[in-house]
């Protein structure tokens, strides 16, 4: 019994990505950098500005809740300091 391997196909080294990619030159290279980051920052500022706009949201929501809050306690505790209620 012999411990070799079964003959199949055999997988070539090449990825099937851009065979020319090492004969681009450097400002190319340089280039595409550079749109890829200036790409990246924009999706990040508008990420936060999303981010932004949910904070905002959230913020009015935990306020219009709280003041709804007050409006259910009596007038006196509404009165009354934080300290005193504690």
């Amino acid at each position: 019994m012999s411990l070799r391997k079964p003959v199949g196909k055999r997988r070539s080294t090449d990825s099937g990505v851009e065979s020319d990619r090492g004969a681009l030159s450097q400002e190319k290279k340089d280039q595409r950098i550079t749109l890829f980051l200036s790409d990246f920052d924009q999706q990040a500022k508008e990420n936060i500005q999303e981010m932004k706009k949910e904070l905002d949201s959230l913020l009015q929501t935990a306020e219009k809740a709280f003041t709804v809050e007050l409006l259910k306690m009596p007038d006196a505790i509404r009165k009354m300091k934080r300290k005193d209620l504690l």
